[in-house]
């Protein structure tokens, strides 16, 4: 069966060369069918570009020219090639190790995955600071990347970020493209454009999109694809009521780890036998840390780089410094950078439990006296 008409540079350039290769060899047309067991019609068609001979033809047109068969095959070949394949772009961060708890959450979550391809699903992650929104968001994005086939996008919005500011829609949108279409050389500069651009581009495919830290609805709006199919995660300090109004997100509060979660975290992290072994300090520890993911996180990596340290020990320098204001807020040269990062946006936001264990924890002489 002949393949279907092809108007690609390949097919011109094959249809080309048998012209040419037929002219030379002083063959006429019937005599040329005669060799080729090929209709005058069909190889018209073949010589013209209307059509892309099957490879048998090309074989015997070549034979009967005393063409370079091989060279020929190779452009046929090319001719017949689908387009070249779309990026499959992979763009989620690693997974959190050790990720425990929100066992409810994640089973919200899995119940908003788009069925069948028939609708797209947005949903809005929000909470305070520190309590694991990126980190559920892209834990779950994991969980169900494989069922996205044309890849995985996703954003850092810096929607608490006050040094460098929220990324503009624009940029935002500039991102998304570059990723879908790396050899686009020039941009829109128009929003709407770009915003009509993306959808173009992610149109027909079933991605999952992942927004982290957003401002703001508007924001997020034009970062929405429209064809369905397609998973929208969106993490945010706000609750983002306008897409749950207008865009149809569905909201999801994520509130603190239970009691439970908080000493599975620290289990997790700072090792079993060690947080087992004093459950008395672990349920204090995480009752001062408000159970707050990211506080906890803090206490296990002091664990960790100070083997030493018993939980015991850490909890009592912790509540017995509580009524010292001295050094509040002093930042420790070891603090994580991402502590670094929330710690002068959030500290005001937070539960007092947690505000005091970030105080504490961030006393260089906490540690000092080990």
């Amino acid at each position: 069966m002949s393949p279907a008409v092809v108007n690609g540079v390949h097919a011109r350039m094959l249809a080309a060369e048998l012209s040419l290769l037929k002219a030379a060899s002083g063959l006429g047309l019937v005599q040329l069918a005669g060799h080729t067991h090929c209709s005058k019609s069909s190889l018209q068609r073949y010589l013209s570009g209307k059509l892309l001979p099957p490879r048998q033809a090309v074989e015997a047109i070549s034979k009967a020219c005393c063409g370079d068969t091989a060279r020929l095959v190779a452009l046929w070949e090319l001719a017949v090639a689908g387009p070249p394949a779309r990026p499959r772009p992979a763009q989620l961060p690693h997974d959190v190790p050790g990720f425990t708890g929100r066992s409810a959450e994640l089973a919200r979550l899995a119940d908003l995955m788009p069925d069948s391809g028939n609708a797209i699903a947005i949903a809005v992650i929000d909470g305070v600071a520190g309590v694991g929104k990126s980190a559920l968001a892209v834990h779950f994005a994991h969980r169900v990347a494989g069922r996205f086939p044309d890849g995985q996008l996703h954003l850092d919005l810096r929607g608490s970020d006050a040094e460098r500011g929220p990324l503009p829609p624009a940029e935002a949108l500039a991102q998304l493209v570059r990723a879908l279409a790396p050899d686009l050389r020039r941009l829109p500069g128009d929003v709407g454009e770009r915003a009509a651009l993306f959808r173009s581009l992610i149109g027909g495919r079933r991605m999952l999109v992942l927004l982290d830290d957003a401002v703001s609805t508007d924001q997020v709006r034009a970062l929405l694809p429209g064809n369905p199919g397609c998973l929208v995660l969106v993490t945010s300090r706000h609750r983002l009521g306008g897409l749950v109004a207008r865009d149809g997100a569905h909201h999801l509060a994520l509130g603190i780890l239970t009691a439970a979660e908080s000493a599975d975290l620290l289990a997790a992290a700072a090792g079993a036998e060690r947080i087992a072994a004093e459950p008395r300090a672990v349920a204090g520890m995480a009752r001062l840390c408000g159970y707050l993911p990211l506080a906890l996180r803090i206490v296990a990596e002091h664990l960790v780089v100070n083997p030493s340290l018993t939980m015991t020990d850490l909890f009592g320098d912790l509540v017995s410094d509580l009524d010292g204001d001295r050094a509040a807020g002093q930042r420790a040269p070891d603090r994580p950078a991402a502590v670094r990062a929330v710690f002068p946006r959030s500290y005001r936001a937070l539960p007092p439990p947690a505000a005091r264990a970030f105080r504490l924890l961030g006393r260089q002489g906490c540690l000092d006296r080990r």
